[in-house]
């Protein structure tokens, strides 16, 4: 099925082929200046140890060699949660069930159950897009049983107290809604129902919603698909995976947010597809020293036309993560996927389909294993049993 993958990516009923970039959209390498205050930041988090980054000197935080890794923070066991859109959000998903041990919750927006395309982009653009055949849901969770049962991913006993959160807006002309009603029956069936929350958003085109004003619209459909939809998705998902935040004292300190080099990750993992840079967020309150366990880890995964080869950092900036990782004490991961043409992927989509292989949804698949290895480092396991790669 991957040689169908390959020859279908870039037809007209992709994803991203519903979508106009603009032709002078800027890319990874004309990034801005991040603005003073987290530049300061960042310099301290350096001259902490916060990044094992080489580039600390000069400023930039995102060069150096390509064996640099990220470095430990203060992050509690027990507190990883993943989330995205469209094809980040099936991401998400397979992050989540792949790696149940240490993940505990899941945020999706405008997405499907965990291997909803078995490994076919017919089915993709089709059920798991279009939901244009029905989904079994049934049979998805005996698949994921028979991979847990052959250690291909951890037990789905883990995932019974697990959180997870569920937008889809009914104006969405990319991921139908029965295409959402099947992610929800998935959990429903491996989840206390009590720990799931949907919300439906009947102006809310294919777009992840923000409470911010000076967005589009929140019924558009358009790149960087991030709408002004009255609705602070970031931080209501991120309150239900990890309770209240409570009100935000007034002066707290923006944290820094710092690019880091994914040059060995994808390298150990033969991972296909990451671009040179990602993101990540580093709150005030988890830099420096202080009590070990005392922030959480998030990892948000963009969508198809959404990574910073499109967008630059729209998503990252926009999408309401950063306010809501200051206010819950949560270290947010944003690694970046690139469109490529080898193997085909010019659209820049998270693997949900197979086109790095047929283990993608797995813990051995290769971006799992590299976003597996991010985490790992920031959690100071790497080195541990079980550490990979």
């Amino acid at each position: 099925m991957r040689a169908e993958a390959q020859w279908h990516q870039a037809g007209p009923d992709d994803e991203g082929a519903q979508v106009t970039v603009p032709a002078d959209s800027p890319g990874i390498d004309s990034m801005p200046a991040w603005p003073i205050a987290s530049s300061l930041l960042a310099a301290a988090l350096c001259l902490s140890g916060v990044l094992a980054l080489g580039g600390c000197n000069g400023g930039d935080s995102s060069t150096g060699s390509r064996g640099d890794r990220l470095a430990a923070l203060p992050i509690a066991a027990g507190s990883v949660t993943t989330s995205g859109i469209s094809a980040g959000g099936y991401m998400a998903v397979q992050f989540h069930v792949a790696h149940s041990s240490l993940v505990n919750g899941v945020g999706v927006v405008a997405a499907g159950p965990y291997y909803c395309a078995e490994n076919s982009l017919r089915h993709a653009l089709g059920r798991c897009m279009k939901g244009d055949e029905p989904i079994a849901v049934d049979e998805l969770v005996g698949i994921t049983s028979e991979l847990a049962l052959t250690d291909h991913i951890d037990p789905i006993a883990n995932l019974a107290s697990d959180r997870v959160w569920i937008f889809h807006g009914a104006e969405d002309p990319v991921v139908a809604r029965p295409v959402v009603d099947a992610l929800q029956a998935y959990y429903e069936l491996l989840v206390e129902p009590r720990g799931i929350q949907r919300t439906d958003l009947a102006a809310a085109g294919h777009t992840f919603p923000t409470a911010t004003r000076n967005l589009l619209d929140c019924g558009t459909t358009d790149t960087p698909f991030i709408g002004s939809c009255g609705v602070d998705g970031a931080r209501q998902m991120l309150e239900h995976l990890y309770g209240s935040f409570g009100a935000q004292a007034a002066g707290v300190k923006q944290g820094a947010l710092l690019q880091f080099s994914q040059a060995a990750y994808a390298k150990a993992a033969d991972a296909d597809g990451f671009a040179a840079r990602g993101w990540l967020y580093v709150p005030a309150t988890c830099s420096g020293d202080g009590a070990a366990g005392r922030c959480r880890l998030h990892v948000a995964f963009h969508g198809c036309k959404q990574g910073a080869s499109f967008v630059n950092d729209a998503f990252v900036q926009q999408a309401g993560y950063l306010a809501a990782a200051d206010a819950g004490d949560i270290v947010v991961l944003f690694p970046q996927v690139e469109p490529s043409y080898q193997p085909l992927n010019p659209n820049g989509c998270w693997d949900w389909w197979g086109y790095t292989g047929d283990e993608y949804a797995t813990r051995a698949g290769p971006q799992i294993a590299a976003v597996k290895a991010m985490v790992d480092d920031l959690m100071g396991a790497r080195g541990r049993a079980g550490a990979q790669p």
